[in-house]
């Protein structure tokens, strides 16, 4: 079995660096030229563009809000690849853009984080979330503890 490790310490990091409302901490673990595709389809590629985007959503509408991430699949295309899917989970919020159905005061999302390994460091090289309709977050199983 592959170690979880590494994965749930950048998603720890990001976590934390969200409920601080830390745009340049959630960028921590990216590439310089991470691809960044977020829940209403908006794409940037870069730095810039990350942090960008979540320094507004950090001072606008997810201000305040608590993000939950738990690891459902891990695939390693090589050994310095690997593809990292989280079901994620926002909580906290007030009200919330129309593209941003909650179920239960809960916004579900499917994010999906390829990482690569460089210089012996997992940073992620591409980042694309999307939001879960509350009809499939109703079936969603309930919330599992993270891998470790």
């Amino acid at each position: 079995m592959a170690d979880h490790a590494p994965f749930r310490a950048i998603l720890d990091e990001q976590e934390r660096a969200w409920a601080a409302g830390d745009a340049d901490g959630i960028a921590r673990d990216v590439t310089d030229d991470v691809v960044f595709t977020n829940v209403v389809g908006m794409f940037a590629v870069g730095r810039a563009g990350f942090v960008g985007q979540h320094v507004h959503i950090f001072a606008t509408f997810y201000r305040g809000t608590v993000l939950r991430q738990h690891i459902e699949h891990l695939a390693f295309v090589r050994a310095d690849v690997a593809i990292v899917n989280s079901h994620t989970q926002v909580t906290g919020f007030g009200e919330m853009p129309a593209a941003f159905p909650a179920l239960d005061g809960v916004l579900h999302t499917r994010l999906e984080q390829v990482m690569v390994r460089d210089a012996g460091r997992w940073r992620v090289a591409a980042f694309h979330n999307t939001v879960v309709s509350p009809q499939a977050a109703s079936a969603l199983p309930p919330d599992r503890p993270p891998i470790s």
